[in-house]
């Protein structure tokens, strides 16, 4: 179980500990083994993840990772807001649900990029809404890797940048006019 140990000098080192009784032939006991293992790191390595995932769940970018077959397997709120769907409609389904069916291949063609380590950043594309509305994204895909180096899945994010398409579109066919 988890308890902390106080130095000397009053700090306190974080520790799992572990204690086990030993008793001779008649039950009697006969001794005592205890050990203490610094948890220091782990602890630290744990707030580092939570204050990531922190992060994650609380940005307006859709930020979601697919397995290398393009099912999905996270998805944060920000996801929720940009497509339309919940994380427990979603997860477990083929990215291929965002995208227009005409554009299938272009998400394929990219995850192959990431597989031969090229970067795509602010890839502009559409995607679909759960209302079937389209909507236009800017894209950013990363690799992840597992704890081996090896590469096990790819992550995204994704900006809804319709608006910002419309006023470009808008002062194009101004300037013509």
């Amino acid at each position: 179980y988890p308890l902390g140990i106080q130095h000397k000098d009053g700090h306190i080192t974080p520790v799992l500990y572990n204690a086990s009784v030993y008793r001779d032939e008649y039950g009697k006991i006969i001794g005592v083994f205890a050990a203490a293992r610094d948890i220091t790191e782990i602890q630290k390595a744990e707030e580092t993840i939570q204050t990531l995932a922190n992060v994650v769940e609380s940005s307006e970018d859709a930020i979601i990772t697919k397995s290398l077959d393009g099912i999905i397997t996270s998805w944060n709120k920000g996801a929720e807001q940009v497509y339309g769907y919940s994380a427990k409609e979603i997860l477990g389904k083929h990215a291929s649900i965002v995208a227009p069916s005409h554009l299938d291949k272009e998400t394929l063609k990219l995850i192959e990029e990431i597989k031969h380590g090229e970067k795509v950043q602010r890839y502009e594309t559409l995607r679909l809404r759960k209302d079937g509305k389209k909507i236009y994204v800017s894209i950013t895909f990363s690799p992840v890797f597992d704890t081996n180096g090896k590469l096990s899945a790819v992550s995204f994010i994704s900006r809804d940048i319709t608006e910002r398409k419309k006023a470009e579109e808008a002062l194009r066919n101004f300037e013509i006019a």
